[in-house]
């Protein structure tokens, strides 16, 4: 899951046409500005989590930030009938985003700080909501928002009592596979959502490695 509420990119090439726009040039130690405007102007499914990003500030907590799944998924019942939904985790805390001045001021690492404060107070909660998708609605593009006034459900409640610095939890050692699923849950044909499970595991091989 992400803090924005879609992807910014519809398709699996624009994910790496990205990554390549942003690289560090080595004469500057910056990336080459022409080459990610040049990006932006050739991307336009890039456009709205940008819009998002310039609009919101980050949040001021992990405890206090809405997390999006992204992903359209199809639930199957007993019948075999499909019904697609995309899911987000809305935090009991209330969501809270950094104003101006803070902005300008907290240093660039201090969400894993400020989380390990929050839990010396007690577990942090989200719930899960789900939202029902209708027909017509995208399924296959995660940069597309389904419109507002659909069903919604909460379906559980993710609670956080403890956590470890980042270095130290043993992530690095764990390969995360969005395509295992629970009996009963599929993917939709979403090429973004796809092509995660393999570069994941290309990711995890190299992460071994580098260990």
């Amino acid at each position: 899951m992400i803090h924005t509420p879609m992807f910014f990119a519809a398709v699996p090439q624009t994910f790496l046409d990205k990554f390549v726009a942003l690289a560090i040039d080595p004469a500057t130690g910056k990336p080459n500005m022409a080459r990610f405007k040049a990006f932006v102007a050739s991307h336009p499914d890039n456009a709205g989590q940008a819009k998002f990003l310039q609009d919101n500030s980050p949040p001021s907590s992990y405890a206090s930030c809405v997390f999006y799944g992204i992903h359209t998924f199809r639930f199957i019942n007993r019948e075999n009938r499909r019904t697609n939904v995309r899911f987000r985790f809305v935090p009991q805390d209330g969501e809270r985003q950094l104003t101006d001045g803070e902005l300008e001021t907290v240093p660039r690492n201090f969400l894993e700080r400020v989380l390990m404060e929050r839990l010396q107070r007690g577990p942090a909660r989200w719930d899960m909501v789900l939202t029902i998708g209708e027909p017509g609605d995208p399924e296959n593009n995660p940069t597309i928002l389904w419109p507002e006034g659909r069903k919604e459900m909460k379906a559980g409640t993710l609670t956080i009592t403890s956590a470890a610095p980042s270095m130290q939890a043993g992530s690095y050692r764990i390969n995360f596979d969005p395509l295992m699923m629970a009996d009963g849950i599929a993917p939709s044909d979403d090429p973004v959502l796809l092509f995660r499970s393999p570069s994941y595991a290309i990711s995890h091989t190299r992460r071994q490695r580098d260990l």
